[in-house]
């Protein structure tokens, strides 16, 4: 915040002596509780402690419909805000499924306005006290065909989140379509990291290379290093079939890590969604809301 600021004068600043600082710095030692003490009201004074907080951005992704990525993006939020996380949920399927889930309609706006004009702010919905949502609708896949031929069409949503002040929440949770086109590639760049639903059966696990090809293609050419948070299995049922993909996985995809929660196959959650609730007001200890509390751990850990 100050181009004249080193270190020599923040010593003489906070009446630090015998270059104590720098020779912690240059050491890489800690430095005496005596000298932090003389030193952290300078740094406050500087901004040191008001530097904003930075969203994680995780896109929940697979080029398959039907395999948990919109209820794990809601639960998940749900469940994070409950811990008192702030999070910010992106619906980025045209459905608008997850918009649907939270009743949230685009008559103020939608992700799409934001990614054909930089200059909309993202319209956040707040559901309640921790959990906001950008909602979507048909637009969106509208105007995913005129983003063909936009300059920086796979940058769009990242610029808009960026504008929109991603440091006023912990954690943002896109919700990817089923498929790996221009949408999700969109979701990929603005995101630190890629969560993976994979429902155990052949034709979801089948397609694993060609998303972690994607992620990686992404990284090349953007220069961006974006992680694998992990496979989740979603929709386990108790079975041969399911225990042998989930084991294939596993050691196929050994440098991958999958998760140890994992979403048992149950009817909680379309029950929520039938009775317009959200899950853990519907039923807080269902299995899969305690599956997606215990997520939380795993993440953050």
């Amino acid at each position: 915040m100050k181009s004249s600021l080193n270190v020599s004068g923040l010593e003489k600043e906070a009446g630090i002596k015998g270059r104590a600082l720098s020779i912690a710095l240059s050491d890489k030692k800690d430095l005496s509780d005596k000298n932090w003490q003389k030193l952290l009201p300078i740094l406050n004074s500087y901004g040191f402690g008001n530097l904003p907080n930075k969203a994680k951005i995780i896109s929940i992704v697979n080029n398959k419909g039907g395999v948990g990525k919109t209820t794990t993006t809601a639960v998940l939020g749900e469940a994070m805000a409950r811990r008192g996380l702030k999070v910010l949920m992106v619906d980025m399927d045209s459905q608008g499924n997850l918009s649907q889930i939270f009743e949230v309609c685009t008559e103020n706006g939608q992700v799409a306005d934001s990614m054909l004009e930089i200059d909309i702010i993202l319209n956040q919905v707040q559901v309640n006290e921790n959990l906001f949502i950008v909602p979507s609708d048909l637009k969106l896949q509208k105007i995913e065909s005129e983003l063909l031929t936009a300059i920086s069409n796979q940058h769009r949503l990242s610029a808009a989140l960026n504008i929109t002040l991603i440091e006023n929440y912990d954690f943002v949770l896109i919700d990817c379509p089923p498929s790996l086109g221009l949408l999700t590639q969109n979701a990929i760049n603005a995101s630190h990291s890629c969560l993976v639903t994979v429902q155990p059966e052949s034709s979801a696990v089948v397609g694993l290379d060609t998303i972690f090809k994607v992620v990686s293609d992404i990284g090349k050419y953007s220069g961006k290093n974006v992680a694998i948070e992990g496979i989740l299995f979603t929709m386990v049922e108790k079975n041969m079939v399911h225990e042998g993909f989930k084991k294939f996985v596993r050691e196929t995809y050994a440098n991958v890590k999958v998760f140890d929660t994992e979403i048992k196959k149950n009817v909680d959650v379309s029950k929520a969604q039938a009775m317009k609730e959200q899950l853990f007001n519907f039923k807080s200890k269902s299995v899969v809301a305690v599956a997606y509390d215990e997520l939380i751990d795993e993440i953050l850990n």
